[in-house]
């Protein structure tokens, strides 16, 4: 097949883990695929032009991309989420002209944004891919082309990392069974307009401080937000780490207890957990507000936890801080859960065969 990728841009998470990694094998196998980001990146803007200007270049080049694909006839077009994050569909009208197959991939609730964008989007679209069943259930009564694609990791990237120490080997991973310097890493990553999420963890934070020793690091793009929540001020000794792609395993693989909490609304129960899938991948145990797919995601003390309240919380991070036996016990399992459901080599053939389908008109 030829297919053609619209994505948000080189680094914008969807992209990344919704198109990018499957390129490569998509390509192994003998399909030819081109992919159009966002110039700048979507959520991004130039510096010297500020956002409203930079949404002119954005618009100008997807212009541009729009005669190129003229030009190429991809058998299939997949647009990621959605070309701007405003309210206008003219250029996704204009996209359904010239494509011949058009689909559409979401892994967020953009109902949730503007429901008539979304409307728009998946009726234009010979078929949607969602990120989860939830998304799924919400495109149906639109699109009834709908297949669900998770969101999920290429796990060979991680094989052989995981947590720190150097004690009893798993099948997997070393186990942090053996002492190792202080203090614990409690880690949190994702985009910095998440990062007030952590908020929920304040209070279980300082009361822990001053119980155990710990560092809780943040992996962002920006530390901005971070400033503000102040968590150094509260006694949580806290470290800020910029994300970088080239460092991403390797920094995620410095955190004992890997941390996504989030506030249950009706923007964040439609994610798709990418957060605990890197840190299960990685060997990380994770502990997880069970919001949306994350309590399908983790089953509690079996393989990562999930807390709720500020004293559920407390009470989870509390026995994992306090006994290493019960932060390994969940590291194979864990494992196990994304190589079997949320990994790229099990949903690379599920992506295949949507696509082959859509070529085919089916």
């Amino acid at each position: 097949m030829r297919l053609a990728f619209l994505t948000s841009g080189r680094f914008v998470p969807s992209s990344r883990f919704r198109v990018l990694q499957f390129v490569p094998h998509l390509q192994r196998l003998g399909h030819e695929c081109l992919v159009l980001p966002s110039r700048p990146d979507k959520y991004s803007s130039l510096p010297l032009l500020g956002f409203r200007w930079s949404g002119l270049v954005k618009r100008w080049n997807r212009r541009r991309d729009l005669a190129a694909l003229e030009r190429w006839s991809p058998d299939v077009i997949v647009l990621e989420r959605e070309l701007f994050s405003d309210g206008n569909c003219d250029l996704e009208q204009e996209l359904r002209g010239i494509a011949r197959r058009l689909v559409l991939d979401i892994d967020d609730g953009l109902f949730v944004l503007d429901r008539h964008k979304f409307e728009v989007l998946c009726g234009l679209s010979d078929q949607v891919i969602a990120g989860n069943d939830l998304l799924a259930t919400r495109v149906r009564p639109i699109n009834p082309r709908v297949t669900v694609v998770p969101t999920c990791v290429d796990v060979e990237k991680y094989q052989g990392r995981g947590m720190r120490g150097e004690g009893r080997a798993t099948s997997h991973f070393n186990s942090p069974l053996a002492p190792h310097s202080s203090p614990l890493i409690l880690g949190w990553t994702g985009t910095a307009a998440n990062i007030d999420y952590l908020e929920i963890l304040r209070e279980p934070l300082k009361t822990l401080s001053r119980e155990f020793d710990f560092e809780l690091r943040v992996i962002a793009e920006s530390d901005r937000p971070l400033r503000t929540l102040g968590f150094d001020r509260a006694g949580i000794r806290t470290r800020f780490v910029r994300w970088s792609e080239a460092t991403e395993i390797g920094d995620l693989c410095g955190f004992d207890i890997g941390l996504m909490p989030m506030p249950d609304t009706d923007w964040t129960r439609y994610k798709c957990g990418l957060k605990i899938l890197q840190y299960m991948a990685a060997g990380i145990p994770a502990a997880a507000s069970p919001v949306g797919v994350n309590s399908e995601i983790i089953h509690h003390g079996v393989n990562g936890w999930l807390a709720t309240t500020p004293d559920e919380w407390l009470f989870v991070l509390r026995q994992l801080l306090a006994e290493p036996v019960r932060r390994a016990s969940v590291v194979d399992a864990a494992r196990n859960s994304v190589e079997q459901r949320y990994s790229v080599t099990v949903q690379l053939p599920r992506l295949i065969a949507c696509l082959e389908a859509v070529c085919a008109g089916q």
